[in-house]
């Protein structure tokens, strides 16, 4: 065994560029499944954080209620009114409306749309940071007409100003805001890419023709636990409207997204498994035409008195290095 394990060495020590270029390919062979976990995996990992910071100061969030699971594809505006029904129930110590939309785009300074690969262009009424996750940089909240925020990455990349005046498009057309407020996003802004503007909750309403409606109530307890705030808001709301704590609300939506990201996923699992596939063929290959090459070299260790399984046995130590390497 001595002797295989010398000849294996040599082998190897003499065909240093064989045995590099056959270790990439095994690494090029594996490394596209690797990847396509670590990818999923990542993002996951920063949407679950997306999740947990949009939620930190939440108790309890109110609703419509809806028939089916996919609470986050549900778009059903409750009316405004409720916010001062929701905060004189006892227990509640903060109560900010939350408004979503995608329909609002900004211009930027040479009158062309902010575009984004992929992420969403997501436009919200400015509230209370303890509940929205939402916070000032630099300049102010939107506090009158015609003022916005928008998040700092966003204002590096698409080269905006403070102080200065940008067109925003709606449901009614381009108007004119004010950009008076830098905001993040949790503690990195760890938005993937998204572009988070805010406004007055009257401004985002008229921009997107929901006026007098919202999309949610959040809601800050005052030393009473989730479950019971709860039921005490579920008491006073109509039946359409529903009152969910923090740990549902955190639930659902990383649910969402990881059943997207899912999809993603797979996909991509899919066509690494395709690139293993015909990897396992080329390495295959590889290896019987390189000992195919040294015919001549193995019918001489054979004439020395080396056994057909020792001569196997060289051969597949030499692919289980390259493998290990």
């Amino acid at each position: 065994m001595r002797e295989i394990l010398r000849l294996t060495a040599r082998n190897l020590a003499a065909s240093k560029l064989r045995f590099l270029l056959t270790s990439f390919a095994v690494l090029m062979g594996v490394s596209f499944v690797v990847s396509s976990f670590v990818l999923t995996d990542g993002l996951g990992r920063t949407f679950d954080g997306i999740v947990e910071d949009s939620n930190a100061g939440l108790d309890v969030q109110v609703r419509a209620d809806v028939e089916f699971e996919e609470v986050a594809f549900a778009d059903i505006p409750i009316d405004e009114g409720l916010i001062d029904l929701v905060a004189e129930v006892d227990g509640v110590r903060l109560a900010e409306p939350g408004f979503q939309s995608s329909m609002v785009i900004p211009l930027d300074g040479d009158g062309d749309p902010v575009e984004t690969i992929g992420s969403p262009i997501l436009s919200f009424n400015w509230s209370d940071p303890t509940v929205s996750g939402l916070s000032l940089v630099e300049g102010s909240a939107p506090e009158s007409s015609g003022q916005f925020t928008m998040d700092i990455d966003s204002v590096d990349r698409h080269d905006f100003v403070l102080g200065s005046t940008y067109d925003l498009v709606g449901t009614a057309g381009p108007e004119p805001f004010e950009l008076v407020g830098l905001t993040k996003f949790g503690e990195d802004n760890a938005v993937a890419g998204a572009v988070l503007l805010s406004f007055t909750l009257d401004d985002v309403q008229r921009l997107t023709g929901l006026e007098g409606k919202i999309h949610w109530i959040d809601v800050a307890g005052d030393g009473v636990d989730q479950e019971t705030l709860a039921r005490r808001i579920d008491d006073v709301v109509p039946p359409a409207v529903e009152a969910v704590t923090s740990d549902v609300v955190v639930a659902e939506e990383k649910d969402d997204f990881g059943g997207v990201l899912d999809i993603f996923g797979n996909i991509l699992l899919g066509f690494a498994l395709v690139a293993v596939f015909v990897s396992t063929f080329i390495i295959g290959n590889t290896f019987n035409i390189l000992l195919g090459q040294r015919v001549k070299q193995l019918a001489l260790i054979r004439a020395l008195g080396a056994s057909r399984g020792q001569v196997r046995a060289s051969s597949l130590l030499e692919a289980l290095v390259v493998g290990v390497v």
